[in-house]
């Protein structure tokens, strides 16, 4: 497994230098991905709150396991991402990331990528049109993460599939 997740993170390092090129090629592109890793990360984190508070308001007792299961989430890939404690792209090669970032360790899984996939997941519960647009960004911020230089493809692949699959269980199959 570790002999796979080093070789994924050389095919890495051997692309990487070609998306830096393309993007410090023009201040518009790394604008561009600037913004998008902010507004992103609002739309995500103002969807759950709005998640929580339509549910508070409407009684609707859905808001337990819109609480808990993200929760967990959140808490079960924290404790593995120090469990494994794998360096970042700029860590482990000599790489500059298109988006600054100091956070020495922890990069698989990458938390914002499971963040965003669980909140995609838990209005998806609720709501499936707005669930849908929101896992397709949330795939869109999963992709942004490598792209920036501050996780491996790997990283957020293996968040993804934690919060996807503890999402669906805790969402849709356990009643």
């Amino acid at each position: 497994m570790i002999y796979f997740y080093n070789k994924s993170c050389e095919r890495f390092y051997e692309k990487y230098p070609r998306i830096y090129e393309w993007f410090m090629a023009s201040q518009k592109r790394v604008s561009g991905l600037k913004i998008f890793k902010s507004l992103s990360t609002a739309v995500m984190y103002a969807a759950y709150i709005l998640l929580l508070v339509f549910l508070g308001s409407t009684g609707d007792m859905r808001i337990i396991r819109v609480i808990i299961v993200p929760a967990l989430v959140f808490l079960f890939v924290t404790v593995v991402r120090k469990g494994i404690n794998a360096s970042r792209p700029y860590e482990k090669y000599p790489i500059k990331p298109i988006i600054p970032k100091s956070t020495k360790g922890k990069s698989c899984p990458s938390r914002h990528t499971a963040c965003a996939f669980i909140i995609a997941l838990a209005v998806l519960y609720v709501n499936v049109p707005l669930g849908i647009c929101l896992l397709i960004l949330s795939v869109f911020i999963g992709i942004s993460r490598p792209v920036m230089g501050v996780h491996f493809p790997l990283d957020v692949t293996f968040a993804a599939v934690i919060a996807v699959i503890l999402g669906i269980v805790g969402f849709f199959v356990i009643p």
